[in-house]
């Protein structure tokens, strides 16, 4: 018996004793989209979503796959858009082998992809690859090289426009031997300068603690350094010169949490909560939902802990740095999507209760198992140990390689899913189709959204606003009540692969007046105008594409894409 099928037949014997668990008893009874939810089928992709962006001023994701045969339109491309509104698909022509890549967006809105795959298939080594996506060509279009190999690789928009790309790599690829096994923990890209990068070497203590520097969490903070965070350890960095501003604190010493890893294979998830006025938007707090106990195997249970941690920007290079607040989740999740919504909450999706991240274990089994079906909502202003509900459950199973990103429709599109033929599951599900590979592609509707009596309309709003600036907003209340919305925020569009979505922000903008009356447009009642203040500066709202929603309490409007720049 291989170690594999001895690690199911372990799993099968726990599984009566854990029938509990696996069908939680806290989660509400019922079928009620308002209260649990709902999934709805959005169509069939023609590559597995494993990595997930938002292509601005549109509706459509790109998704990037490795290289997985046979395709439902039996071709053979690894990069397609999804359209979140039609549910029809595009093939997008790649040349490079991109699983494991980077991604993010330019200031004017082009998504950029950078890193990726060693040769796979007919596909070439993709980790040094710079490249940016070519809606009209439906092309992903070569514009320079980096200086080393990456993967596994977080991709991260400065406020200056530059792009820092980060990972280690088992195997890096250089110009030279001697350079290859000097690989850098990140480059500086510079998209006015496409074909160079600059490369830094963080500091030498980082690694030593991390043990693994796979797709870490990085965050810009409200001064434009970056929060940068792998597995139990985290500095403080300045990205354009790879100096430590400052150690973060761990968690360490908190016996619960003994054992917590979130890097890959251990893959937690993170958000940023919300930049807020009331802060004078110079408090980041940070959330990291499950992860993986560092001795795990296929069969071992995921964490069931989120840490918080809560950094205030002082100036002048200095911050006051809280503890990691530990908090109990009702499911354990390793290998999930934290999605930031925007009435403020976030959204725990996707991945599985057991395992960790990786391809397979002898005889070709996931190394994640027992998916876990059930999305969770965490509400970060709501009382400690009241933050969490869980929603209604899924019927697919969405373990490695899955993905899941913020529609302008306000709904999240689900997609991916590898190994999905060869886990083990206590719970029913709907098999994939195409055995191996998933190629389903899912909304998943918050129950907010099922307020429809209370959910804006945007009527009219401008198409860029810049920092400070006085901008009015007409929308429309469905109830044709005095109700006015009670937040405008600005979410930056989502970028997520292997359980880190490396470009969602929330900036919540100052509202100055509201007009419950107007005569904008008198033949249609309801309508009504609301005056915000544009962001401070670019540390909170780096320059580039955002969608604009209006949030009434808990519901909150279909977006509207507009693009934040500086007039100064």
């Amino acid at each position: 018996m291989n170690y594999f099928r001895y690690a199911l037949f372990i799993c099968a014997v726990l599984a009566g004793a854990r029938a509990e668990e696996s069908s939680p008893s806290t989660s509400p009874a019922g079928s009620d989209p308002a209260v649990l939810g709902q999934f709805q089928q959005l169509g069939v992709s023609y590559c597995v979503g494993v990595q997930l962006i938002a292509v601005p001023n549109t509706d459509k994701f790109l998704f990037m796959e490795r290289p997985t045969t046979p395709h439902p339109d039996g071709k053979h491309a690894n990069a397609g858009l999804m359209d979140a509104v039609t549910g029809k698909f595009t093939n997008v022509a790649c040349k490079f082998s991109m699983e494991n890549c980077g991604h993010t967006y330019l200031e004017n809105g082009t998504v950029a992809v950078l890193a990726g795959h060693k040769p796979q298939s007919n596909y070439p080594e993709g980790r040094r690859a710079l490249q940016i996506l070519n809606v009209d060509a439906l092309t992903l279009d070569s514009v320079g090289q980096l200086q080393f190999g990456h993967w596994l690789a977080t991709a991260t928009r400065l406020p200056n426009g530059m792009v820092t790309i980060m990972s280690d790599s088992p195997s890096p690829v250089g110009p030279t031997h001697k350079d290859a096994v000097q690989n850098p923990f990140y480059e500086l890209w510079d998209p006015n300068n496409p074909a160079s990068t600059k490369a830094f070497q963080l500091d030498s203590t980082f690694l030593a603690n991390t043990k693994y520097f796979y797709y870490p969490f990085v965050f810009v903070l409200p001064s434009g350094d970056i929060f940068t965070f792998s597995n139990t350890y985290g500095q403080i960095i300045a990205p354009l010169t790879g100096k430590k501003v400052m150690v973060l604190p761990t968690w360490k010493n908190i016996p619960e949490a003994k054992g917590m890893n979130t890097a890959y294979p251990f893959s937690g998830s993170a958000v940023l909560l919300p930049l807020r006025p009331e802060d004078n938007y110079q408090v980041a707090e940070i959330v990291i939902f499950g992860g993986q106990w560092s001795r795990s195997w296929v069969n071992t249970t995921a964490v069931d802990l989120s840490m918080r941690l809560k950094i205030k920007v002082l100036g002048n290079g200095l911050y006051e740095v809280g503890e990691w607040q530990m908090e109990r989740m009702p499911l354990p999740r390793v290998s999930g999507s934290a999605v930031l919504l925007p009435n403020g909450q976030v959204l725990l999706i996707n991945g599985a209760k057991r395992g960790m991240l990786g391809d397979a274990v002898s005889g070709g089994g996931a190394m994640l198992n027992e998916p876990n079906f059930w999305p969770v909502l965490y509400d970060p202003m709501a009382p400690e140990g009241s933050r969490y509900s869980i929603l209604g459950r899924s019927q697919i199973a969405r373990l490695l390689h899955s993905t899941a990103g913020l529609t302008l429709n306000g709904t999240v599109i689900l997609a991916g899913g590898d190994r999905s033929s060869r886990f083990w599951s206590p719970d029913p599900y709907s098999p994939s189709p195409n055995g191996f590979p998933e190629f389903r592609v899912e909304l998943f509707v918050p129950p907010f959204l099922y307020d429809t009596d209370h959910r804006p309309v945007i009527v009219n709003c401008p198409p860029i606003i810049g920092y400070e600036d006085i901008t009015t907003i007409v929308y429309r209340m469905p109830d044709y009540s005095n109700a006015t919305v009670t937040s405008v925020v600005l979410m930056a569009p989502p970028s997520d692969t292997h359980g880190f979505n490396m470009h969602q922000r929330m900036v919540v903008l100052q509202i100055i007046a509201e007009d419950k009356d107007t005569n904008h447009e008198a033949s249609e009642p309801g309508v009504r105008t609301v005056t915000v203040r544009g962001p401070p500066n670019i540390n909170v709202a780096p320059q580039g594409p955002y969608m604009l929603f209006l949030v009434y309490e808990k519901t909150y409007s279909p977006g509207k894409w507009l693009s934040v720049r500086d007039f100064s």
